[in-house]
């Protein structure tokens, strides 16, 4: 092959990072230019044989040439510009993390993304660079700035791993997000949460019998706290009733989810995981779980009569209005990828049957209700004296009559509590990345580059002396009688903020708050023997923070 020819490949190389793929989000398509590659290749292969005469030894040497001088100058280039001219060369970091953002995910192999961005932090200082075009910081100017109401940035590629299915978390455009946000909207007003605590109650009642039954022994805690959390998520969603709490086995189906979490802890970048997903066989059990959600939506839809009839308003049958006259809304993509997300939001532990005592098996936990009833707990039981603070406070207003959420829910030390949980411990710690408008944004003294992807860990944050004091103690007292032990309110974010920020937080805190209320008035609790000091999570986007075994005991 003729050197201009060579050369040509290689030209054709950089000239496509630098006019294209260096300008433009090019993530949704990396198998589309593998195809268009191999397509090339193998066209050139044909055509230098058939209308050249080259031999296909000649032919296969050639197209191959010209296909590896076409990468290798693509690659050259983006080397070139990530090493000595991207504009976040500036931030300190691991070097590494100039290279390819691959970088971070190969830090993961233990799931512990929120402890690997603690130590870069602590190391670097409060704004650190983690991928190629990733920063990860924590000043508590960004929350606002990123998330906020007049946020100056946007949900980044992250959110597009599962496209073309896209649901209402999912949606980058805040137009799209806000119109569905409307639909979604009904399902959570006051009226709405009023009607569920109903639904609620009755699985209190529940979780209190299974406590009952196990008094003074331990009591895998964590597991039952997700069972009871599904199976109002059930309830609550699609008016079904999974008795898992009831049963202690959970449905064979979301075991299926469990691998497809996993892959979610390694933060790979949405371009690779998309092809990743289209490698056969890789994606089976994510795609039989997809099924579940399918068939769970269908049943909503054929039992929707025999619902209303009950005249117990479930989340779906909110949404579903928006669908009257429609003749089959489950074929909707964006009310599958909601159910879907409803769905993942109760989904539970990987064990299939709970245990009553200490085992070596592992177990997960993806609800973030669950996940801050098992933390919360977790820390009470190594401090008696916050579950006399909090039954002190609890019993004049709730002895002597039927009480429910509204009669707690301006109670400060119990309040104090869940916060300490959520701030220690929060339920994401480490995703939710945003990107940079065009323009830039500023943050405290720093600039940070348009088209920049960045990320205000919450565990991080809630760990940082610059806005708490004492910030690895367990201290409701800080956000209502020692104020001054906040110092930086605007960085204590656990459900997001502004149009964005999860619609299901005033149900999750009515969750929280029922039967946090009614353990600690019923029962002591303590760590059952054996129990670590050390909550050690895995971090998929949500957290795991397996087995936690306590005992209780009747409060005295």
């Amino acid at each position: 092959m003729e050197l201009q020819t060579l050369l040509a490949s290689l030209a054709a190389g950089v000239a496509s990072h630098v006019l294209y793929f260096n300008r433009y989000e090019c993530h949704l398509h990396a198998l589309l230019y593998s195809q268009i590659l191999l397509t090339t290749w193998a066209a050139a292969f044909l055509a230098l044989t058939t209308l050249y005469d080259y031999t296909a030894r000649d032919a296969l040497t050639a197209a191959s040439s010209s296909a590896g001088l076409f990468l290798a100058g693509a690659y050259s280039s983006l080397l070139i510009y990530r090493i000595f001219l991207n504009p976040l060369n500036r931030f300190p970091g691991p070097w590494l993390a100039k290279i390819s953002s691959l970088y971070w995910s190969s830090r993961l192999s233990k799931m512990d993304s929120y402890l690997q961005l603690q130590a870069l932090h602590k190391q670097h200082g409060p704004i650190v660079r983690i991928g190629s075009g990733d920063l990860s910081i924590i000043h508590p100017e960004c929350i606002d700035l990123a998330y906020g109401p007049d946020a100056q940035a946007t949900k980044s590629a992250h959110y597009d791993k599962d496209l073309p299915v896209r649901s209402m978390q999912a949606m980058r455009s805040k137009a799209a997000h806000g119109q569905r946000r409307k639909i979604w909207a009904p399902a959570f007003s006051d009226k709405a949460l009023r009607a569920y605590e109903t639904k609620i109650d009755s699985y209190n009642d529940k979780y209190v019998r299974r406590v009952t039954e196990s008094i003074g022994t331990p009591v895998n805690a964590s597991n039952w706290f997700n069972l009871y959390s599904f199976d109002a998520m059930g309830s609550l969603a699609f008016g079904k009733d999974y008795h898992m709490l009831e049963s202690g086995e959970r449905l064979p189906a979301l075991e299926l989810l469990k691998a497809g979490l996993k892959v979610l802890a390694f933060y790979i970048p949405a371009w690779a995981f998309r092809l990743l997903l289209t490698i056969p066989g890789l994606a089976g059990a994510f795609h039989t779980f997809v099924k579940f959600c399918v068939a769970e939506l269908d049943w909503r839809v054929e039992h929707a009569a025999e619902i209303d009839e009950k005249g117990g308003k479930d989340i779906l049958s909110w949404l579903l209005k928006s669908y009257e006259g429609v003749e089959k809304p489950q074929a909707d993509v964006t009310l599958q990828a909601d159910t879907r997300l409803i769905i993942i939001a109760g989904v539970l532990r990987t064990s299939a049957r709970v245990s009553l005592r200490p085992t070596n098996q592992a177990c997960d936990s993806s609800d973030t209700t669950a996940t801050t009833l098992s933390i919360l707990f977790f820390l009470l039981a190594q401090d008696p004296a916050q579950v006399q603070t909090l039954r002190n406070e609890l019993r004049p207003l709730t002895e002597g009559r039927k009480w429910s959420d509204v009669d707690i829910r301006q109670a400060p030390h119990l309040n104090g509590a869940i916060n300490e949980a959520l701030r220690l411990y929060p339920p994401i710690s480490s995703a939710l990345p945003r990107l940079t408008a065009p323009e830039g944004m500023r943050i405290g003294d720093t600039w940070i580059p348009g088209n920049t992807t960045i990320r205000a860990p919450q565990y991080v944050m809630g760990r940082d002396e610059a806005s708490y004091e004492d910030a690895e103690k367990f201290v409701p007292e800080r956000w209502y009688s020692k104020p001054h032990m906040v110092k930086r309110k605007e960085a204590f974010a656990p459900f997001s903020v502004g149009p964005m920020g999860c619609i299901g937080k005033n149900l999750a805190l009515t969750e929280l708050r029922t039967l946090t209320a009614r353990l600690v008035l019923e029962f002591d609790v303590q760590l059952a023997p054996g129990q670590e000091k050390v909550i050690r999570m895995k971090d998929h986007v949500t957290v795991d923070v397996g087995d936690i075994f306590l005992m209780f005991t009747k409060a005295s």
